[in-house]
Order: structure tokens, then C-alpha cells, then sequence
């Protein structure tokens, strides 16, 4: 036997930060065997939904071919998500007779899921060739055909690519747009009795260009959602909403041209200056996928070549998502064509390991499977944490890859149900603060071929907990929550608070650009009672003090948090008998810069009571 000897040496340090920095963050994922999905092939869109209400995500995936009952390839499935395991119920649940023609020619396409009608339940729309069908959840565990009685007429020979529920005219329950491969694509309004009305031309959204995805997205931050179309055949187009009244085509003043091939889209917030980007695939190698990053101004900068991320191949389904949990959002591109053979695409964002780009990490990730992809998702499937990706494949079963990331990061994922707005929360923004940062948030659904009722997830980084998590409603109140902890999922239900979750305080506000001005008035002349606290001068400007009336022995914690949730400033310290109960703060950040003027947020605790305020600093 021979052995060799290996003399060891000394790494350098800089190497050394690297290597443990590579092998800290490199995403991994674990392709997931499931009986469920082994027997399905030929599949294109796919959504997932908690269509039970028992905490976890399950799944609908669409079988391409034309239903025939005894071929269980042509099944569009429903899968149950039981503590992880995927259990189909297609049948139990009402899928048993699935929608067919009888040339069985009739493909089958997309599958949306949205609570139409503000029960608590979310429903689904199957788009199909030669037809759409709305599945009512009726509360147990069933679906029923209601298409006729919603008064949505199908376009029968039409190809019906898929759908988006959004709530474009501010009115509290999501309306349906419907588009078409070789037709104009339809707007139907939600008459909030169960029916839709169809809006003839559409509001000027009756785009004919074969569109395979759109994304709801307010681009001028006036409130309302406006509209990415991405289509295949010609140029993809932007409209701007006229407050619910009609959409005008604003493509090029908005710099979103994307000519031809377009399939696949995702928004997200890549570098998280609160403003939304969009990344676009195009089926074919010789056209780059755009990444567009929005801008304050409104117009947005194509950023592709910059970022590293234009070659996807022949993309179709992709997402943004934060699969490492370290802050920044990462980017998946599923790729397809019959006769190619390309894997599918990971790029790492590698802003928190401090450079501006991405970079592809398609090895590293071990997502790359090489089948012909359609449809991708990103979900927390076994509710550990991380997100995962569901990929449906033409020619192999899906892929369902658990995210085995071996890092620690932290994490928040954040369930919303509005009660003026639409009971799925579409359209509101979300911006967690941590540690000076601020994290970015778009609660919409929408991909390619699917639309999914799903947590909002932030990767948080190496922090304890967050300092605030700001909500903006569609057309409704602004609420903050401060003091969360990490690494759980929470409840927000609009107006009523956080009802699941560990959490300090509620605030809310109606919705409006001159909040300093409204918060002033409710402030009194120099004082804030509250029970056994008095919190005076306020308004101050050399300092500001807390007087506790009863004396409690135990932690004194006080944060002052700006306007919007940012913590500016924190104190923590033991309290005992021989303590004064008085405590003052000079308006001075942690690191002793003295705060500008304006409006403030106190949160004190001691023992088992919680004061709140408003502080007004000159």
C-alpha cells in the first residue's frame, strides 16, 4: 500500500475569510422523493394555497395533456400538505372530472388560487385551451364548478395561458384578468355578490400580443396598481392605472421594452432600496433576460448586464427569493424547450458578501435539474424556516427541492388577511427594519401560469430581533409592529393587530403622505398621561422625561423608534427598590448624534406593563 504524505501550510487569512464565507452561504437544496409526485409527468403551472386553513402550504399542479380518466399523466392534482408530506386529494376535494373536449384537444395550462370572495378560503381559477373554470373552496375541504353561476364566460376557442386576481380599482375584492395566446385578453370586475362583470375593451388592457404572465406592480407610488404584460409575440407592455378608470401605455416612458419571446416574470426587491425591480425570461438563447430596477422617480434602469443575470437560457417560470435568509433576494430561472437541454438557473445576490452583483451558483445550489421546466415556486413546504422550489417539468415528474441551507440567519414569514382591503392582502407593501436596514415587500402571487396565496418571507441576516415591521394595506391604513421576534410565522389581520406571534406593540394610521402633520395634533399641549407614566415636555428639545408613578423592580427597556419604524435609539437596565424612577433621553442616537427634528415613537416596558407614545422633537 502506498501511502502518500501531505505537508500541511499555513492559509492566509484573506483566503481563509473566503473559503468559510463560500462554504457559510452557498445554497443548497435536496431534490424531495414523494410518492405524490412521481407519478405525474407533462405538467405546466402550479400554485400553492393553505386551501384547508391548517398552517401549511399545499399544492395544485396542472397535467398538460387533455383529461382522460384513466390516463393519471392528463390529472391536474391538488396535493395536501400533511407536516410535510404531499398527499393527493384530487378526488376527494371535487377534481374527480377534470375539463376536456371530445377531440381531446383541450390542453391545460394555469392554476391561480384567490379568495374571490372574501370568505376566508382561497379559490381557484384553471385556465385552459378552449376554456377557464372558477372552483369555489366551499369551507370543507371541497371545491364546486362556478364558473356559470360567477358569470365569467369562457372564450371557447380561445387559448387561456392563465390569470391574474388583483384589486385594480381600490375597492376591497380582487377582479380577474384573463389572458389569451392568440386573443385579446379580458378584464372582468368583481361585483362583490359572488358574480364578475366583464369590462368590454378591458380598460385599454385588452393586450392581443400572446401573453404568457403579468405582474401587478405600482410603479408611480400614487396607490394604485399598475400592469406589466409580458408577452411573447411583439413588444410586452406597461399601463398605467387611472385610478380604476382605464390603463394607458406607458412602456417606453417607463423604460420596460422587452420585444419579443416573453414568458416568465417575478418582482422583487434585489437591493433593497424600496423600490420594486422586475426580472423577465425570454424562450430563447438569443435574447437576455431584463432585470429592471425601479427608481424614485418612476421610470425603471435595465440593470442586466450590470448584475450578471441576463443568461436564463430558455426561461420560462421564475422567482426572486431570499434562499439563504442573509438579507438580500436571490434569483431562479426555470429553463424548457423539448430538443435543448439546459439546467435550470441559479444566481446568488451577493450584496451582503459585499459586491454590488450576482452570481451564478447554479452548481453550488443543486436546483439545477436539466428536464424540460415550465412552472416555479417558492414556498416554506415543510415550515422550517427556508424556502423551497417546486419546478413542473413536460417530461419528468416535478421537482420538489428542499432548501438544506446550512446556515443560521434569521427569518420572518408573515401571513396578512384584510378586512377592507381584499381578505389575501394583494397589493400591500411590507418593509421589516433590522439593525438600520430596511427590507422590501410585495404581496402579490403572481408568476407564470399560476398565482399563490403565500406568506410574505424575509431572510433577516445575523440579528436578534425586528426592530418594526411597517404594513401599507391597498387603499386602507398604514400599521406598525414593533419588538418581533425572529424565526417564526405571524398573523396580521388589518386593523385588529398581530394574532399570532411574539410582539411588543400596535400602531396605526390612516393612510397619507403628511403623517407628521396628523400625528401632531393628537399629541397634548406639553405632556403624555398614561396610567401610572408621565412622559414630559413633549414637545421637548434639550431632553425629554419619563416619570413611572408606581414602583416596580424588574427590566426598564426603552426603544424610540422614527416615524416609519426605524429604532434610533434603545436602553436597557435592571431596576430595583433603591433606583429613581425617573429616566431622561437628550434626543441623542446610540452613537451620540443628536436626532434631527420631527416625530418620534417611544415603547417602554417594566416588569408586566408596556407604555407606547408619540414624542415631537424641535
Amino acid at each position: 500500500m502506498n501511502i502518500k504524505k501531505f505537508k500541511l501550510c499555513r492559509v492566509p487569512a484573506v483566503v481563509l475569510f473566503f473559503l468559510i464565507s463560500f462554504f457559510a452561504y452557498t445554497q443548497q437544496f435536496t431534490e424531495v422523493e414523494s410518492r405524490a409526485l412521481s407519478e405525474m409527468k407533462i405538467n405546466y403551472g402550479n400554485a400553492v394555497a393553505d386551501y384547508d386553513l391548517d398552517g401549511d402550504l399545499d399544492v395544485f399542479i396542472v397535467a398538460y395533456n387533455s383529461f382522460d380518466a384513466n390516463d393519471e399523466t392528463t390529472w391536474s392534482r391538488l396535493l395536501e400538505n400533511i407536516n410535510g408530506r404531499l398527499e393527493d386529494v384530487t378526488k376527494d376535494a371535487g377534481f374527480g372530472i377534470q375539463h376536456s373536449n371530445a377531440e381531446k384537444q383541450d390542453l391545460k395550462l394555469g392554476a391561480s388560487w384567490a379568495d374571490y370572495d372574501n370568505d376566508g378560503y382561497p379559490d381557484i381559477l384553471l385556465s385552459h385551451q378552449n376554456g377557464t373554470q372558477l372552483y369555489k373552496n366551499m369551507g370543507d375541504k371541497t371545491f364546486k364548478d362556478v364558473t356559470q353561476a360567477a358569470k365569467i364566460e369562457p372564450c371557447l376557442s380561445c387559448n387561456n395561458s392563465g390569470s391574474l386576481w388583483w384589486d385594480y380599482d381600490n375597492d376591497g375584492d380582487l377582479d380577474l384578468y384573463l389572458f389569451y395566446l392568440e386573443d385579446e385578453n379580458r378584464l372582468f370586475n368583481n361585483q362583490a355578490d359572488g358574480t364578475f362583470e366583464e369590462i368590454i375593451g378591458a380598460l385599454n388592457i385588452n393586450d392581443g400580443n400572446r401573453t404568457w404572465s403579468s405582474l401587478p406592480i405600482d410603479a408611480n407610488h400614487d396607490g394604485w396598481l399598475d400592469l406589466y404584460v409580458v408577452n411573447d409575440f411583439g413588444l410586452s407592455n406597461f399601463y398605467l392605472n387611472q385610478e380604476g378608470q382605464s390603463f394607458v401605455n406607458v412602456t417606453d416612458a417607463y423604460n420596460l421594452r422587452n420585444t419579443g419571446c416573453g414568458m416568465g416574470s417575478t418582482i422583487g426587491d434585489f437591493n433593497n432600496d424600496g423600490y420594486y425591480d422586475i426580472y423577465v425570461t425570454n424562450i430563447a438563447e438569443s435574447k437576455s433576460n431584463p432585470l429592471f430596477m425601479g427608481t424614485a422617480e418612476g421610470p425603471f434602469v435595465n440593470v442586466t448586464n450590470q448584475e450578471g443575470v441576463g443568461n436564463g437560457h430558455y426561461g420560462w417560470g421564475t422567482r426572486f427569493l431570499d434562499a439563504d435568509n442573509d438579507g438580500d433576494q436571490d434569483l431562479y430561472v426555470v429553463n424548457g424547450e423539448a430538443d435543448l437541454h439546459y439546467e435550470n438557473v441559479f444566481f446568488k445576490n451577493l450584496r451582503k458578501e459585499g459586491e454590488q452583483k450576482f452570481t451564478d451558483w447554479t452548481n453550488e445550489s443543486a436546483a439545477n435539474g436539466i428536464h424540460n421546466g415550465m412552472g416555479a415556486e417558492v414556498f416554506d413546504y415543510d415550515e422550517d424556516g427556508d424556502l423551497d422550489i417546486l419546478v413542473s417539468n413536460t417530461n419528468k415528474a416535478p421537482y420538489l427541492y428542499k432548501n438544506t441551507t446550512a446556515i443560521s440567519d434569521a427569518w420572518l414569514q408573515v401571513n396578512l388577511e384584510g378586512i377592507t382591503s381584499n381578505k389575501n392582502a394583494f397589493g400591500s407593501k411590507l418593509i421589516a427594519y433590522v439593525e438600520g436596514d430596511s427590507i422590501h415587500r410585495l404581496l402579490h402571487g403572481a408568476t407564470i401560469m399560476g398565482q399563490s396565496v403565500k406568506p410574505a418571507h424575509f431572510g433577516l441576516g445575523n440579528v436578534n430581533k425586528i426592530d418594526s415591521l411597517f404594513i401599507q394595506w391597498p387603499n386602507s391604513i398604514q400599521e406598525k409592529i414593533y419588538d418581533i421576534a425572529i424565526n417564526q410565522k405571524i398573523k396580521i389581520v388589518e386593523k385588529q393587530g398581530m394574532q399570532e406571534g411574539d410582539f411588543y406593540n400596535l400602531e396605526e394610521e390612516e393612510a397619507t403622505p403628511e403623517i407628521d402633520s396628523v400625528l401632531f395634533d393628537e399629541i397634548p399641549n406639553d405632556k403624555v398621561l398614561e396610567k401610572d407614566l408621565i412622559v414630559h415636555p413633549n414637545p421637548f428639545k434639550e431632553h425629554i422625561t419619563f416619570n413611572f408613578l408606581n414602583k416596580e423592580t424588574g427590566v426598564l427597556r426603552l426603544s424610540i423608534y422614527t416615524i416609519v419604524g426605524a429604532k434610533v435609539f434603545s436602553l436597557e437596565q435592571e431596576i430595583g427598590t433603591s433606583n429613581d424612577w425617573v429616566l431622561q433621553w437628550n434626543g441623542e442616537s446610540n452613537n451620540g448624534v443628536k436626532l434631527t427634528s420631527g416625530l418620534y415613537v417611544y415603547k417602554v416596558s417594566l416588569a408586566n406593563k408596556k407604555w407606547s407614545g408619540k414624542l415631537l422633537l424641535n
